[in-house]
């Protein structure tokens, strides 16, 4: 059996929001989602990229909340979701990280057809990030739903119908190779279990005993089970302990 974690669990409180939208969840507020849901290793995080929603400030105050005295620390961790830059850099840097005190970074490519169109040259920059963070980069531990993006597309009506057997086999064996090499875990979140070549990745993933973490990517209280879910999923296709990610510290 699994571990029940989640360490992309977002605390959404903090950041800048239009005048009456609803304010979002405290760290506070999602840790007790996540033991409601049967979670026991708990990592809290937000975007640092250069959104102008997702000021540095909402990190530090992220960041005030969770080092507070009271806060119920115990299994519990404080990590950034961070985009990456196409050299594999990500936003938050090891400068961020030590100012913040983070136990850990997730690596993240976000895009829009708006920004991309061509839905070959999302996959080639999607694709380009990934491999350089997991060559080039230290500071990142976590490769954050990988090729997550994709979806985007098929609701933009630019390709009819989003699956994995878009991405070119020699994109998905290469970031295998690299993660196992790295020691990187590939996070399981965004996922379609009925997609055949998804699960063909995740086979590997078992099979090469490649790390992996698990992540619910809530944004709210109410989707902070999906990573209970996905855990279930990972335990039946024959996952182990040994190759689960966690956090060092």
């Amino acid at each position: 059996m699994l571990i029940r974690s989640d360490y992309h669990i977002h605390a959404s409180f903090y950041r800048v929001k239009k005048e009456g939208a609803e304010p979002g969840p405290t760290a506070a507020e999602q840790l007790a989602a996540a033991r409601a849901a049967g979670t026991e290793l708990v990592g809290i995080v937000e975007h640092c990229n250069d959104a102008p929603h997702h000021p540095f400030r909402c990190l530090e105050e992220l960041s005030a909340e969770y080092h507070a005295p009271g806060f119920p620390r115990e299994k519990v961790f404080l990590g950034v979701e961070a985009d990456l830059a196409e050299d594999g850099s990500d936003r938050c840097g090891r400068e961020g990280r030590a100012k913040l005190g983070l136990h850990y970074v997730i690596g993240s490519v976000h895009v829009s057809p708006v920004k991309c169109p061509d839905f070959s040259v999302y996959l080639e920059y999607e694709y380009k990030r990934i491999a350089n963070a997991l060559m080039n980069n230290a500071n990142v531990e976590i490769i954050g739903h990988p090729f997550g993006e994709g979806i985007r597309w098929e609701k933009a009506g630019i390709i009819p119908k989003w699956h994995w057997g878009l991405i070119p086999e020699r994109f998905l064996a290469e970031i295998l190779r690299l993660a196992k090499e790295s020691g990187k875990a590939l996070e399981v979140n965004r996922c379609d279990f009925t997609d055949g070549v998804y699960l063909d990745f995740l086979k590997e993933i078992k099979t090469g005993k490649i790390l992996f973490s698990v992540g619910s990517d809530a944004h709210g209280t109410r989707s902070v089970g999906n990573a209970v879910t996905r855990t279930q999923v990972l335990e039946v296709l024959g996952f182990q302990e040994s190759c689960h990610w966690r956090p060092k510290a």
